[in-house]
């Protein structure tokens, strides 16, 4: 009997990480101790609020974005939108987003995400990248980066002798094995449900693969159309060169963290470059190419160089012929290895 309440609770156990792998956002409201950190920049409030305080392994760690934002300034944040991905060494098991347009113009959008600590002890929830346009002014709308808080969490272990007490309870108050259900079917039953929840998690990774295919796919459609509209608007002047390449490069960015799954959108662009060659998807090449660009780019955003015309569109040139050239192939490059390197 012992034997067959362990494989009932093991089963159980396996189903749960199934269904847990779906990622739904319970829809609780913050806890009264969750932990706050707002940042204002201009016409844009953004409050974070990280909630359970003091989590335990295995508990679902909640992230809450409210964003506000006055009539005529806008925040994206859509790089953050993408599923199964991480935060820092946290999973994202799952994410909402809900906007609201007010009366007067103004915006409120509220972003949920369910987070996995990857083991106990200190963590921490890196800084998030939103940028902001704002177009309330005269002239073109200009383009900055926000950036929330870290939030360290202290997580606690596993309490295994509250696991074993919860095994020890079930077993005591089953009915005693006379008359009972015979032991072949309990084992059956147990067997069963264990093959059923295997089969449902080998279904969601099917799921879960044909989605990231879609993502790298639909990652290469919006960086062509940005670029199209971009080079649509032609070159910038020396007055907005600035923001036209903060677009430039942010364009580039997206599209890699999509088409190859790097989640590193609070990182600077050194930082970048060493978590690009980290993944080992990129050739030497390409990893070439991009250092260069985002150098050109930085150049401009912090170090006042102002490039002219022709400059300007050959930088436009070379983020077009490295999204072409790295672009998502089809099964052949299912692997997330560059255009003509898929085995």
């Amino acid at each position: 009997m012992k034997y067959a309440v362990l494989l009932i609770a093991l089963a159980a156990c396996h189903g749960r990480s199934a269904l847990d792998e779906v990622g739904a956002v319970r829809s609780d409201e913050p806890a009264k101790d969750a932990i706050t950190k707002p940042v204002e920049n201009g016409p844009v409030k953004v409050v974070e609020k990280v909630w359970p305080a003091k989590p335990t392994l295995g508990d679902p760690i909640y992230l809450r974005l409210e964003i506000d934002a006055a009539a005529g300034a806008s925040v994206n944040a859509e790089f953050q939108e993408a599923g199964d991905q991480k935060m820092g060494r946290f999973d994202v098991k799952g994410f909402t987003r809900s906007p609201h347009t007010n009366s007067d113009g103004s915006t409120h959008e509220v972003q949920t995400y369910t987070l996995d600590a990857p083991a106990s002890g200190k963590q921490r929830i890196p800084p998030l990248r939103l940028e902001m346009i704002d177009a309330r002014g005269s002239g073109s709308a200009g383009k900055q980066e926000i950036l929330t808080d870290e939030i360290p969490l202290d997580i606690a272990p596993v309490n295994t002798d509250k696991v074993s007490a919860s095994l020890h309870d079930a077993e005591g108050k089953l009915d005693p094995d006379v008359g009972g259900t015979p032991w072949l079917l309990i084992l059956g039953l147990a067997s069963l449900v264990a093959v059923l929840a295997s089969g449902g998690i080998l279904l969601l990774r099917a799921m879960r693969e044909r989605r990231n295919v879609a993502a790298q796919r639909s990652a290469y459609d919006d960086a062509v159309a940005k670029l199209r509209v971009l080079e649509d608007r032609g070159a910038p002047g020396s007055d907005d060169a600035d923001s036209w390449f903060v677009e430039l490069s942010a364009i580039v960015r997206s599209y890699l963290e999509r088409r190859y799954v790097i989640r590193a959108p609070e990182l600077t662009t050194e930082e970048f470059l060493l978590e690009a060659a980290r993944s080992g998807r990129l050739s030497g090449e390409h990893r070439s190419l991009l250092e260069a660009f985002l150098e050109r780019c930085d150049r401009v955003k912090f170090a006042g160089f102002r490039p002219d015309s022709d400059e300007s569109l050959a930088s436009l040139k070379a983020a077009r012929a490295f999204v072409e050239d790295t672009r998502f192939e089809g099964p052949a490059g299912a692997a997330g290895l560059p255009k003509g390197q898929a085995a």
